[in-house]
């Protein structure tokens, strides 16, 4: 019986493994951030990181009580955000969760359609979003490598956002022009 001994072919204890791992772990943690594969350019995580910023621009206008814009360059694809100041310029906004960035290479915005422009496809555009928790209708195409694509729609009036794997098209509906010279029609039956 040996007391304080190890036989060389006792394996680890339980400790000693938890202590490498640990060790392991902590140098992962470190290094991990630094290196150029950690910054993702999975396209299902730039859409998630497009909607974060939309939700934050979201309550900034709320909080703020101000308009505020989410632009977009399709020709550079980057993203910013600004407001507008009570003098009436737009201002760079920063904050929080609300920052300047362009999309990692290989994603690229194809498309944005938003109310007031329609099809945009090159240039610069932007999505508002307004003091009442509304925001501009608009449908966000971004594609990825190897032909991958999401579709970001943003609703107006509830600001819902919507997430859709593919090219999402929506259904086009017939204006409604109201009824005709002004008339408001009548829900009662006028018997004649």
């Amino acid at each position: 019986m040996s007391h304080g001994r190890r036989s060389p072919s006792a394996g680890f204890t339980l400790l000693e493994i938890m202590v490498v791992l640990f060790l392991i772990t902590l140098v992962a943690l470190i290094i991990a951030p630094k290196l150029s594969f950690h910054k993702s350019r999975n396209l299902a995580v730039m859409t998630r990181k497009i909607v974060r910023e939309i939700r934050e621009l979201q309550w900034e206008a709320i909080s703020r009580q101000r308009m505020v814009r989410l632009e977009y360059d399709l020709d550079r694809g980057r993203l910013s955000a600004s407001e507008l100041a009570p003098s009436g310029d737009l201002v760079s906004l920063a904050g929080p969760g609300i920052k300047s960035y362009h999309l990692p290479q290989g994603i690229h915005l194809s498309q944005v359609r938003v109310l007031h422009e329609g099809k945009v496809t090159d240039g610069k555009t932007f999505t508002q979003f307004f003091p009442s928790g509304a925001v501009e209708s608009t449908t966000i195409f971004l594609t990825g490598p190897r032909g991958g694509r999401m579709t970001i729609v943003i609703r107006p009036i509830t600001g819902r956002i919507q997430v859709f794997s593919g090219e999402f098209r929506e259904e086009k509906l017939p204006p409604f022009y109201g009824p005709p010279a002004g008339e408001i029609p009548s829900l009662e039956d006028d018997g004649d």
